[in-house]
């Protein structure tokens, strides 16, 4: 009897165990992860930044590519946005042949649909060029380099991530750095920055969780590279908060409305009086509308249209007194 009670529980036990792997075994069989992102980043005297990514994938089961989600709306003083200027100049795979993608802004990020063929139970590698116009920021005693290499919308883990940043050569000497790592928020730093003449190098010391991500900033002394003009920043500006333009495109839209419609006659035209309401307008429309109120003349005008156009009768009653007498007025429908 004992002896059957086990067979029963063993049999269990392995029932169970098979159910769990037909569940397990389809998630195991599809999937996929960053091995390695590299990012090579060019600043150049003006500001002006090129960047070259390197990611390599590998999958497991049948994908038909991955999308890159690169940050580009960032809080600005007072309350304002700033937005980078960001240009794709091309997208391919490792042996240079280019791949298809769309391109498209999401939120505060510019997302990059890239299609990888042959993607199934295999590793490949992507080359993503695109260019900044304005992802060096210029404050009044110093400049500052601060990008988000890899985003923290990667739904995988990253093993590792490395990253190259070469300013011009006056640079050289004075350059400051220091990478964070982990989701949004955070202020880990599983990563080292080292400061080489004019380059500075990064590279994660752990792997990036699902979410995580690599932000490395960068101090620049003033004078190693060119400030853009007040027009520039202006125009950055403007671009980065088209609300702005609202107030204008508003009085726009009222001074033409104004000026067409809401004029006053010119004074030198003469002018035909009319000594009756418009065609359709009853005596207290004529009169509220050319003093913006309603008089009690408007309303004893009202009375006597009505008793005119037929509506109502109005009766004169006199009541005599002794010595005074007044008049009152009853109203027939």
């Amino acid at each position: 009897m004992a002896s059957q009670k086990s067979r029963i529980r063993v049999l269990s036990w392995l029932m169970a165990l098979a159910g769990s792997l037909l569940f397990t075994l389809p998630v195991a069989a599809r999937s996929w992860r960053i091995a390695d992102f590299n990012d090579t980043i060019t600043i150049g005297g003006d500001g002006r930044t090129a960047v070259h990514e390197r990611i390599t994938v590998v999958f497991s089961g049948q994908f038909q590519g991955i999308h890159r989600t690169i940050p580009i709306e960032y809080p600005g003083p007072r309350g304002t946005n700033y937005t980078l200027f960001l240009n794709v100049t091309g997208v391919a795979d490792e042996s240079g042949q280019k791949l298809k993608y769309e391109s498209h802004t999401t939120g505060d990020s510019r997302d990059l649909k890239i299609y990888i063929p042959g993607a199934e139970d295999s590793t490949h590698t992507v080359l993503i060029d695109y260019t900044l116009r304005n992802a060096v920021r210029f404050f009044e005693d110093h400049d500052e380099f601060y990008w988000n290499v890899t985003g923290n919308d990667w739904p995988v883990p990253i093993d590792q991530v490395t990253a190259l940043v070469s300013l011009p050569d006056a640079a050289a000497g004075s350059l400051q750095a220091q990478p964070v790592t982990g989701a949004y928020g955070s202020s880990q730093r599983a990563a080292t920055a080292e400061v080489k003449g004019s380059d500075v190098s990064f590279a994660t010391t752990d792997p990036l969780p699902m979410r995580g991500g690599l932000t490395l900033d960068i101090f620049i002394p003033k004078g190693v590279l060119r400030a853009p003009s007040s027009l520039t920043r202006a125009l950055w500006f403007l671009g980065s908060n088209p609300i702005v333009f609202l107030p204008l495109l508003t009085f726009g839209v009222m001074f033409v409305l104004w000026w067409y419609k809401g004029r006053d006659p010119d004074p030198r035209v003469s002018i035909a009086p009319m000594y009756e309401p418009p065609a359709g307008f009853s005596p207290a429309e004529a009169g509220s509308l050319l003093e913006d109120q309603v008089h009690p003349r408007d309303i004893t005008s009202t009375l006597v249209d009505l008793a005119v156009r037929g509506y109502i009768k109005i009766e004169e009653k006199v009541d005599q007194g002794i010595l005074f007498h007044h008049k009152d007025y009853i109203f027939h429908l």
